[in-house]
C-alpha cells in the first residue's frame, strides 16, 4: 500500500492560510561626537525589533474575482533608548482589488511614494521619518505610512493615480529627545530642553489631502505630471512664537518629471521640477509662514563594469517674493537664502558575487557649506542573515544649516538581521 506524505507547506496552502514573512533585527548606534544635549550621551540607537508581513488572498467569490489582496505589516519593537516597548507598531494594513480591467484600488494604511530623486523629495509630499534616517535604521523606515484611498486608472498610453488622505500624518521630525537640532525659537542648538508645541490640522473632511499623478512611457522615457493639495509635512509655520507653537501650513505643489537613458554616453538621467504654492501667504509678506518656491532637480547615474555604479544629483530651491520676505523680517530673525543649492554623490561597489555592498552617499551644500556622509557596508552572510555597518557623519560651520545643525549627532551603527 502506498502512503502519500503531506508536508506542512501542503497543509498551509490547502487551508488557504495567509503567507507570513518577516525578520528579527538588533541595531546599535554609537555616538562619536561630544554632544550632551539629547537624553543619552553615548548612543542614539539601541533596539530590537521583529517585523511580520502577512499577505492573504480572500476566497470570497467577488473578492477572488477582483484579485483582492489583504496586506498587513507590523513591528514589535523594544527601544532601549526610550525604554519603551511598542507591541503594536503597524506600518501597513490595506486591501487592494481590481474591479475593472483598467482600475485598481488600495484602501487603508499604506506607504505612498513617487518622484525621481534619491533622498530628495519634490513632488513626493507623503510623510517621512527623518529621525530613523539620521540614526541609521534601514531605508524602509524613511517612509511613513498614510491612511489613504488610492485609485489607479490605466490605459495603453498613460496611467493616472489619485490619492485621498483623510487623516493627516506629519513627518517625524527631530524633537531633541534622541537628536539635538537648531531651534529657531530659541536661536541655537537644543536637545531635551526643547519645548516646541506642534499643532496638527483638525481631523475634518475639508482637511482631506489630495495627490495625483499622471504618468507614462514614451520611447524608453518615463514622464509624469504631479499635483498635491494639502499641508506641509514639516511644522515650518509659526502659530504663536510666545507659546512656542508651530503648525503645518497649507500648500499646493504642481510638478513634472522625466527619466530615461542619456544619449551617446549611456546611463540614466532624470529631471524634476515642482512649484510649491503657499496658500496662506501667497505674496510672501508673512514672516511666520514659508514663501512659495520653485524646486529643481537633475540627476544622473551609470553602471560600470565590475559591479560599480556612480550617481550624481543637483538640487535647487528658489524662494519667490524674496524682497517681500526680507522686508518682513525682524531684528534677531535668521535670514534664509533666496537660492539654496545642494549636490549629492553616490558610489556603490559590489563584491563577493554581489553579497557584499559597499556604498557612500554624500550630501553637500555650497550655500551652507555643510556636508553629510552616509557610508554603509552590508553583507548577505547567508540567505537569511544580513549584517550592516555604517555611519552618519555631519560637518558644518553654521548651527542653523540643514546638516551642520546635526554635527553633535554623528554616529556609527551596526544592524544584524535574520529574515524568515
Amino acid at each position: 500500500m502506498l502512503v502519500e506524505t503531506i508536508s506542512l507547506k501542503d497543509i498551509c496552502f490547502a487551508s488557504d492560510l495567509p503567507e507570513i514573512h518577516g525578520f528579527s533585527e538588533a541595531a546599535f548606534g554609537l555616538k562619536v561626537s561630544d554632544d550632551e544635549k539629547a537624553n543619552k550621551d553615548g548612543y542614539n540607537m539601541l533596539e530590537q525589533r521583529m517585523e511580520f508581513k502577512l499577505r492573504y488572498l480572500p476566497e470570497m467569490d467577488l473578492l477572488k474575482k477582483w484579485n483582492a489582496e489583504i496586506f498587513f505589516k507590523t513591528d514589535i519593537v523594544m527601544d532601549e533608548y526610550t525604554k519603551r516597548a511598542k507591541w503594536w507598531a503597524p506600518r501597513e494594513l490595506y486591501i487592494s482589488f481590481t474591479p475593472l480591467s483598467f482600475a485598481d484600488f488600495k484602501i487603508g494604511e499604506q506607504i505612498l511614494t513617487w518622484g525621481t530623486g534619491e533622498y530628495i523629495f519634490i513632488n513626493d509630499q507623503f510623510p517621512k521619518d527623518y529621525e530613523s534616517f539620521l540614526i541609521g535604521r534601514d531605508d524602509d523606515y524613511l517612509k511613513r505610512p498614510s491612511y489613504a484611498l488610492r485609485g489607479t486608472l490605466s490605459s495603453s498610453w498613460a496611467s493616472l493615480d489619485i490619492v485621498a488622505i483623510p487623516i493627516f500624518t506629519p513627518n517625524k521630525v527631530i524633537d531633541g529627545e534622541r537628536l539635538s537640532f537648531f531651534d529657531s525659537l530659541k536661536g541655537g542648538i537644543v536637545g531635551r530642553e526643547s519645548d516646541r508645541f506642534l499643532v496638527e490640522p483638525a481631523r475634518q473632511f475639508e482637511n482631506t489631502e489630495i495627490a495625483s499623478r499622471a504618468y507614462g512611457t514614451v520611447n524608453s522615457y518615463e514622464w509624469a505630471l504631479y499635483y498635491f493639495h494639502g499641508f506641509n509635512k514639516n511644522p515650518n509655520g509659526y502659530k504663536n512664537e510666545a507659546l512656542s507653537q508651530l503648525f503645518y501650513p497649507r500648500h499646493d505643489v504642481y510638478g513634472a518629471s522625466l527619466q530615461g537613458p542619456l544619449p551617446f554616453i549611456g546611463g540614466i538621467a532624470n529631471a524634476e521640477i515642482g512649484y510649491d504654492y503657499s496658500q496662506e501667504d501667497d505674496a510672501g509678506k508673512d514672516r511666520l509662514i514659508p514663501n512659495s518656491s520653485i524646486q529643481y532637480l537633475v540627476g544622473y547615474k551609470k553602471a560600470f563594469k565590475d559591479d560599480l555604479e556612480i550617481g550624481l544629483q543637483y538640487f535647487i530651491t528658489q524662494m519667490l517674493y524674496y524682497e517681500n520676505y526680507k522686508r518682513g523680517l525682524r531684528a534677531g530673525d535668521s535670514q534664509d537664502d533666496e537660492v539654496y543649492q545642494q549636490y549629492t554623490f553616490r558610489v556603490t561597489k559590489l563584491f563577493a558575487n554581489q553579497t557584499v555592498n559597499l556604498s557612500l552617499f554624500t550630501f553637500y551644500s555650497p550655500v551652507d557649506n555643510d556636508v553629510y556622509f552616509r557610508p554603509t557596508l552590508s553583507w548577505n552572510a547567508r540567505d537569511a542573515w544580513r549584517i550592516v555597518v555604517g555611519a552618519n557623519i555631519f560637518l558644518g560651520r553654521q548651527n542653523n544649516a540643514d546638516y551642520g545643525q546635526y554635527e553633535g549627532n554623528s554616529n556609527i551603527y551596526a544592524r544584524l538581521r535574520y529574515s524568515f
